[in-house]
């Protein structure tokens, strides 16, 4: 099972201590979005958990528990948004050069190649053009180069609450041209960095400009790092290729203000005066007596590190070991046979 901390608000920047709470304690509970008297028990120890997506625009305060994470067993993936706009449409979110700081010391612990810069949205203001854009990118890539080598982006998209902020003048998306104009700039400029480019949930195509579309969490990545994965049922949005995770966030509890969010739709007082506990099983809220707590587990299968461990130890004995792979089929592999195993190889 993959954790995601989280698409629906930021746990690392306002969330980080109730998160190692949870993690010691072996669980959480989740409040579904839709069915709101259903609250899911989480499964949050390394048995049923391969890895854990932190999503966020201030990774800082997760710094400090990296180590205590790792030794939990649990393998952290982050996604770290870094824009190029100010306080007028993101007031709480920290400087970016404080947050490039500590993407460094992130990569630095788990590796680059489990940290992703996102570049999201692009969008317009008053006063911002093309060339606005031109001058910040590159000015990111350098500094983003120095902890990643993955930069996924896209367009604003307008619907729901953004509706009004758009029609307002406070921004808007780009147009056509502006979007193209800007494929090709990003590509320039994220290639003299060394860093990929690829878009998220666009319909617009741009390979012809050399960009791919990915997934954040996507199934290459997951099988790169050899983390068993499942493709997702249902995508969160149009376009996602990301795969299959239990995110374990709760709507209206950001404090960042991004006047572009769509996570959010409780108005700003009203968020900043909920209170929250470091020791609640849930991210906000309690359970009531009218709820139906519904227990999410992980899977029965091994990730990688447990299953060569799990075929030392077999190797002393008789027995067989079964593992669940992207394929959705169970690969059988005992310690006479290790080439029946596509992931994992066995020395004899």
């Amino acid at each position: 099972m993959i954790i995601c901390a989280s698409r629906r608000t930021d746990i690392p920047a306002f969330h980080s201590e109730w998160m190692m709470n949870r993690l010691r304690a072996g669980y959480c509970l989740v409040r579904n979005p839709v069915s709101r008297t259903t609250v899911h028990r989480v499964d949050l120890t390394r048995r049923a958990v391969d890895c854990i997506e932190f999503v966020t625009k201030d990774p800082r305060p997760m710094v400090p528990h990296l180590r205590e994470i790792g030794a939990m067993g649990h393998m952290s993936l982050f996604q770290v948004t870094l824009t190029p706009y100010g306080r007028d449409l993101e007031p709480g979110v920290p400087f970016k050069a404080d947050i490039s700081d500590a993407c460094v010391e992130i990569a630095g612990r788990i590796g680059r190649d489990r940290i992703a810069w996102r570049y999201d949205p692009v969008l317009f203001a008053p006063g911002m053009s093309p060339g606005y854009h031109e001058r910040k990118f590159r000015m990111l890539c350098a500094e983003a180069s120095q902890w990643t080598d993955r930069c996924i982006f896209s367009f604003l998209d307008v619907y729901g609450k953004l509706v009004g902020a758009v029609a307002s003048g406070a921004f808007r998306a780009p147009t056509r041209a502006e979007a193209e104009d800007f494929c090709r700039m990003a590509v320039r400029t994220a290639s003299d960095y060394g860093i990929a480019l690829s878009s998220c949930c666009e319909t617009m195509d741009m390979t012809r400009f050399g960009i791919e579309p990915r997934g954040c969490f996507d199934s290459a990545l997951m099988r790169s790092l050899n983390i068993p994965y499942e493709a997702q049922d249902a995508p969160i949005r149009e376009g996602c290729r990301c795969v299959r995770s239990i995110d374990i966030g709760e709507y209206d509890t950001c404090a960042h203000g991004c006047v572009y969010c769509y996570a959010n739709r409780a108005d700003p007082t009203r968020r900043m005066s909920r209170m929250y506990s470091d020791d609640s099983e849930l991210l906000w809220g309690a359970v009531m007596p009218r709820d139906r707590v519904v227990d999410m587990g992980g899977r029965d299968a091994f990730r990688l590190d447990d299953f060569r461990r799990r075929i030392n130890n077999i190797r002393h004995g008789d027995g067989e070991a079964w593992i669940s792979w992207p394929s959705s089929s169970s690969v059988w592999a005992s310690p006479w046979m290790p080439s029946r195993c596509p992931y994992a190889r066995v020395s004899p």
